[in-house]
């Protein structure tokens, strides 16, 4: 296994001098590999949630190196466990899960916990910034500093963020979830690629609302999923609201994953590392302007495999649009010759006629850019095949080489 990451200032913050208010991190030892990321939350009273994001996935990453530990010892059932998943208004259980929820509550508790003593240290011990002092307004500026002469005062939602991990060791994967963004997992099933959101969604979490780590029930807003039967996902991939809210929440944001995937097998995590640096900018820039954020896990034992079977999924996909603009095809030609040989002197046929025309056009050029990417996918597995020909056998690899010099400064 292997891990990557970046987070990065996003367009709307760039132009007002707001800070990133978003964290991410990723690594893989020989025990465990894990990916979390954390969103700040935007409003004007969360004005140092990006200190509460930083704080929340420090304390996550130990959180869970312990939790790997006790898991080794035997201390949670999760090996054999078949794919279980728990979300908000979930109450029953399975026989034997019921200790592995207790475990996790308490994961989740003690993260609580440790955030809320981290941001009222941080609170108490930092003064109001220049820009705090400048940009926040006096309400909240006030009930800021009130509290801090409150021993017994909570920071909550000052520093007010979102979480999502995943956690994977040799014999079982975990992933939790509180807030939006999305968790997506890659996975080979008969033969095919297929990408899943394996963690329960919450319907709380919609448009610019989405639950949080400030919320007063916060504990109880967490969903999960697990698994330690031996199925594992080839990939895990953790990404903000602000790369869900550029490409949706479907096929557009598979195929982002799966030509991060790609560009990791082709030309290294390094390399993969620089273009995420240079590309997420640019699609905050025209998507979402938000903050983004990567993070991600990825089996890197079978990656020439991996890799075409990548490409047959992405075909795959070209394949089912090309035939649906061919059937879109079909239709507009039996509207336009049906239009063309009644009257088109009178405006209401004319109009529809005109429309039909330009809609067969767009539908002849779609279908021209599918043939097109279709061409570029089958040129890339040739480029690719032709440089796995070229390597020559090289001595073995730390495949547990963390990625803590590339990490954002």
């Amino acid at each position: 296994m292997k891990a990557l990451y970046y987070y990065c200032t996003g367009e709307s913050h760039l132009a007002t001098g707001k800070p990133c208010q978003d964290c991410a991190y990723a690594e893989s030892t020989a025990h465990y590999s894990m990916a979390i990321v954390s969103d700040g939350h935007g409003g004007e009273r969360y004005f140092r949630s990006q200190f509460g994001s930083s704080f929340l996935v420090k304390i996550t990453k130990e959180a869970l190196k312990v939790f790997a530990s006790a898991s080794e010892e035997g201390q949670i059932p999760l090996s054999g466990k078949a794919f279980t998943q728990f979300g908000v208004g979930d109450s029953s259980f399975e026989s034997g899960n019921r200790v592995i929820h207790d475990r996790l509550m308490w994961l989740f508790s003690s993260i609580i916990n440790q955030w809320n003593q981290a941001i009222a240290e941080h609170a108490r011990t930092n003064e109001l910034s220049q820009w705090e002092q400048e940009h926040v307004s006096e309400e909240y500026k006030q009930e800021f500093l009130t509290k801090r002469n409150n021993p017994d005062a909570t920071f909550e939602k000052t520093y007010g963020c979102t979480l999502m991990a995943y956690l994977q060791t040799p014999h079982y994967w975990i992933a939790f979830q509180l807030g939006d963004g999305k968790l997506v997992t890659m996975h080979e099933e008969n033969g095919a690629i297929v990408f899943k959101q394996p963690v329960p969604w919450d319907d709380r979490c919609f448009l610019n609302k989405t639950t949080s780590i400030c919320d007063s029930d916060a504990l109880h807003e967490f969903r999960y999923c697990y698994q330690g039967d031996g199925q594992f996902p080839i990939a895990a991939f953790l990404g903000s609201d602000g790369i869900d809210d550029s490409y949706g929440d479907g096929e557009y944001l598979n195929n982002f994953y799966a030509n991060l995937f790609k560009q990791i097998v082709k030309s290294g995590q390094e390399e993969a590392w620089r273009v995420l640096k240079k590309s997420l900018p640019q699609i905050s820039k025209v998507g979402s302007k938000d903050d983004m954020s990567v993070a991600c896990v990825y089996d890197d034992s079978n990656q020439r495999h991996d890799f075409h079977q990548v490409v047959s999924y992405q075909k795959h996909n070209l394949m089912n649009k090309k035939e649906q603009v061919h059937l879109r095809i079909t239709e507009l030609i039996a509207k336009v010759e049906k239009l063309s040989s009644g009257n088109l002197s009178d405006n209401g046929p004319s109009v529809e006629y005109q429309y039909a025309l330009k809609d067969l056009d767009k539908a002849h050029k779609l279908k021209d850019r599918i043939r097109k990417q279709m061409k570029e996918l089958d040129g890339e597995l040739e480029r690719f095949e032709n440089s796995c020909k070229r390597m020559k056998p090289s001595r073995s690899v730390d495949h547990h080489k963390t990625m803590s010099s590339l990490r954002k400064k």
